[in-house]
């Protein structure tokens, strides 16, 4: 389910005390306050685009900059029943809370406790992604006891952490529409997995995190594997030196899917292909090309596994 708003349709004389109440409603109880200004500036603009996925919500919002507070009176009339991963996608934003205070860049990843106290602002444009996990879900796992609250956690581009969560967010709300319950379930499992190993999984949660991590690796090599597809000399080898692992864990990490290393690639070839011969565009390659194109090495190899995948030749998908 998507929910749009924008101050696009709002007179410009109350845009920003509606953009207060539309934060409260899709986001946390907030209290915005933008600065008085030297000179007269344009009237505030703000758009915010909110996806329920089921245990998982996600928020982006562009704004223009203001200081932004979550204070006590504000928790004390909403508290949060989330944690929450702030994704900063374009530009830069400070944070502070209990004294804490941290910069995040494009790319960076803050994780905090909506329940503590923080304020947020930038100097330009605000632009980020809001992932709010259900508290149930995440705080067992987390090394904490009840009810204590969760330190921020700022984990920038450097960290392998913040690519594997970044990488296994983008991946379930890309593909989050298509999964089963259980599928989804497990998704957001590893989700909580490894957002706990980031920020301090409790001592118990040592195999669950060590599983989320080589699950969240698993789709980042095969997301590399589909990127490199047509390179007809694509191999293991290459791909874990690609990652920094030994061939052996290349291969225990396609244990955990449901075909080896050669499968898949087989696979996102003949996708390939497939979406070749669909294309108007290739019209001027003959099939024995199209299969070049999609990395086959040989042209038998490719009409053999193209008929066992699809029940045609790829001249027949063409004709047809």
């Amino acid at each position: 389910m998507l929910t749009e708003w924008s101050t696009d349709s709002v007179p410009a004389a109350t845009r920003f005390d509606e953009w207060r109440e539309a934060c409260c409603e899709h986001v946390y109880a907030l209290t915005p306050q933008r600065q008085p200004a030297v000179h007269p500036r344009p009237p505030f603009h703000g758009a915010i685009a909110r996806r329920h996925l089921g245990a998982l919500d996600v928020t982006d919002i562009v704004c223009d900059g203001h200081l932004v507070q979550r204070r006590e009176q504000d928790i004390d009339e909403c508290p949060g029943d989330t944690y929450y991963v702030y994704l900063q996608r374009q530009g830069r934003a400070w944070f502070e809370q209990q004294g804490q205070r941290c910069v995040a860049e494009a790319g960076d990843i803050v994780i905090a406790d909506p329940n503590l106290a923080f304020c947020t602002g930038t100097d330009g444009v605000f632009d980020f992604r809001l992932w709010r996990i259900e508290r149930a879900r995440l705080h067992p796992l987390l090394a904490l006891r009840s009810g204590e609250p969760l330190p921020m956690h700022h984990i920038d581009r450097a960290h392998t952490e913040r690519e594997l969560i970044a990488n296994w967010l983008d991946g379930l709300l890309r593909h989050h529409a298509g999964l089963s319950a259980a599928s989804r379930d497990m998704a957001l499992g590893t989700l909580c997995a490894l957002v706990a190993g980031a920020v301090g999984a409790g001592p118990d949660q040592h195999e669950p995190t060590r599983l989320a991590r080589r699950r969240a690796l698993l789709l980042r090599v095969q997301q590399q594997v589909e990127q490199r597809s047509s390179e007809m000399d694509l191999t293991p080898e290459r791909v874990a030196r690609a990652f920094g692992v030994s061939l052996r864990t290349l291969h225990q990490l396609f244990a955990l899917s449901d075909g080896s290393f050669h499968e898949y690639l087989t696979r996102a070839r003949l996708a390939r292909a497939h979406a070749l011969l669909r294309d108007p565009a290739s019209r001027h390659l003959g099939t024995a090309e199209i299969g070049f194109a999609a990395g086959f090495g040989e042209v038998s190899t490719f009409y053999r596994r193209f008929k066992q995948r699809y029940g045609v030749a790829p001249g027949e998908f063409r004709a047809g």
